[in-house]
């Protein structure tokens, strides 16, 4: 199914509002009657129509305060991914921790304990 720019469902809700039925926007505009359809219901329903496509998409680091981080290793120079973890109360796995130090371009020390 392609994507639609949102200067097209401009122009497409636009002709809808100056009378044109679904069926004639999607004879006229060379699109399915479905999406059309679909567009003006959704915004009916809400006032919006854009793309949700890529919304909420993809994983979300839980913790992604660098500069809280990088203070602690500045002050503590020898420091862990233990001792940071816990020095800085986060609550989730080492595992998701590691990740996020990962995540956030950071050197793991050779000799963590982890």
């Amino acid at each position: 199914m392609p994507s639609y720019s949102q200067d097209f469902r401009d122009i497409v809700i636009n002709k809808h509002e100056e009378g044109m039925t679904e069926f004639e926007l999607s004879k006229f505009f060379n699109i399915d009657k479905r999406t059309v359809v679909s567009w003006i219901e959704f915004y009916k329903r809400t006032g919006d129509y854009s793309s949700k496509q890529g919304v909420g998409c993809g994983r979300v680091a839980s913790f992604t305060d660098k500069t809280l981080i990088e203070q602690y290793l500045i002050d503590h120079p020898d420091a862990s991914a233990l001792d940071i973890k816990e020095a800085l109360a986060l609550i989730f796995q080492e595992v998701h921790f590691m990740i996020v130090l990962i995540d956030l371009v950071l050197v793991l020390k050779k000799d963590s304990k982890i």
